[in-house]
């Protein structure tokens, strides 16, 4: 595992979906890894009873397989392994995985995620009405909530500082927040937006996402914004404070 995640860290953003896997679910996924000169092929497998986004959105999957791979050959050999008997979702970032995957399992495309990082050269501004702390009152946790992170989840990562939120308060009522938390070591995934339905429409999100960025950038840590394609409204924001895309995730379904 050591030695797989070593050569993952040679491209951490390209691979960070690997490793954020690695990371958040080291009891529950397997990985294979095979290297011929310079090309590596990995294969994270996540059990997914272990994800609440798995198990929520792949209820019938068994499985979660995710690649990062220099060369079809090697993409080819280490799924030749995998159990045909039991659902998988891939969740693939090139089409030369996909069109390796294609040739063993029947792929059928379920959605995908892009992932944001700071542009060249990068300079954010917190905005001093923006609140950074190491907890969360109920209200917050709430709004959290509402976006799929869990207290169960936040609330050790806040207490360890492997996490942070941004708030925007009026008369101590949340008007927008957000919070950065740990993916791998240096990045630092920026998630939870969320401004309620009467507060919208006054560019509330891009302040605390600006000041979130902001501490990341103060802590010389590197963000990561992950959005899904269909969340027009988070990619125009992602882009309007001066993140680009890196990456796409594509989910394909086996059933």
């Amino acid at each position: 595992m050591s030695e797989a995640v070593a050569r993952l860290e040679h491209e951490p953003l390209r691979n960070i979906v690997l490793l954020k896997h690695i990371e958040a679910f080291r009891d529950h996924v397997s990985v294979a890894q095979l290297s011929t000169g310079r090309n590596t092929a990995t294969l994270v497998l996540l059990d997914t009873s272990a994800s609440a986004y798995d198990r929520e959105t792949y209820p019938e999957a068994a499985f979660a397989a995710l690649i990062s791979s220099d060369d079809p050959g090697l993409t080819r050999r280490l799924i030749g392994s995998l159990p045909r008997q039991r659902h998988i979702v891939f969740k693939l970032a090139n089409d030369a995985d996909r069109d390796v995957v294609a040739e063993q399992f029947p792929l059928r495309r379920a959605t995908s995620f892009l992932s944001f990082t700071a542009g060249e050269p990068a300079d954010f501004s917190a905005d001093e009405k923006v609140s950074i702390t190491n907890s969360a009152p109920d209200t917050m946790l709430d709004l959290f909530e509402s976006q799929g992170h869990s207290r169960e989840w936040l609330c050790p990562l806040l207490s360890s500082g492997h996490a942070f939120t941004c708030v925007l308060e009026e008369n101590r009522e949340p008007r927008s927040v957000c919070l950065a938390f740990q993916n791998h070591r240096q990045i630092w995934e920026v998630g939870g937006v969320v401004t309620p339905a009467q507060h919208r429409g006054q560019g509330l999100a891009s302040r605390v996402v600006r000041s979130s960025l902001a501490e990341l950038q103060r802590r010389r840590l590197v963000p990561r914004y992950q959005v899904n394609e269909d969340n027009l409204p988070s990619i125009r924001l992602a882009t309007s404070v001066g993140l680009r895309q890196f990456l796409r995730l594509t989910h394909f379904r086996t059933w």
